[in-house]
Parts: C-alpha cells; structure tokens; sequence
C-alpha cells in the first residue's frame, strides 16, 4: 500500500464514530456514511479494502469451516477469482444505492448482503 493510501485510509478511520462494545464485534459505521465514502474518489482505497477484508474473511470462514468437519457450511459468496476489487465496489455500491432504507443499518450486513446477491454461489452454498 503506498504511503498516501495509508494516509487516507488512517485519516477515513480515524474519522468514523467510535462504537460501544457488543457481544460480537460488529462495525456501527451506519451505510449510508460507507456510501459516501465509497461513492468518492478519494474513498476508493477505504472502500475497497473494507470490502475485501469482508470477503476474504468469508471466503477463509468457509475453507476453516470445511477444515472443521463441516463440509456443509454455507458460503455468503462466491466471487470468482481474480474479479478486481473495483468490479466488487461498484456492485456494492449500486445495491447500497438500491436500499436506501436499509442505509441506517451496520455496513458490515449490508456489504455482505450486496456482495451475496451480486455473486450468488452454485447450489445455494
């Protein structure tokens, strides 16, 4: 990462609200303001590395789960391999746009929603 993305995405996160302590950690940014941020050029960096932080960290839950003995987890979704991460903003972005009402809501469901329903698995899983 270049020093100037580091400066922005540090800038950006010192930025947000600090949240309260929850039973499991859940981000309180609202989507709406991830939207904001995302929908600017210079929030790209921000916006992508959220982004591909949560699919990997789905993508690594599901190969832990296989590992585990459960060889029947659900996958959230399957983005194909080598997909750029623009391709994911942008398809994120645009269903952020589509549920306005839900902008209120943590980002991290609502990121993971969008990218469940732009890259469905095969067979549900």
């Amino acid at each position: 990462m270049t020093r100037t993305r580091f400066l922005l995405l540090a800038a950006c996160l010192a930025a947000l609200p600090a949240g309260t302590a929850m039973a499991q950690r859940v981000s309180t940014l609202p989507g709406g303001r991830f939207l904001e941020i995302c929908a600017r050029p210079q929030g790209a960096a921000v916006c992508d590395a959220y982004i591909a932080g949560l699919a990997d960290s789905v993508a690594l839950t599901h190969v832990y789960d296989r590992h585990q003995g459960d060889a029947n987890a659900p996958t959230g979704f399957c983005i194909p391999a080598g997909t750029p991460t623009q391709d994911m903003r942008g398809r994120v972005v645009s269903w952020l746009r589509g549920h306005s009402a839900q902008l209120s809501s943590p980002v991290g469901g609502l990121v993971f929603t969008a990218l469940h329903d732009a890259y469905p698995c095969g067979g549900g899983k």
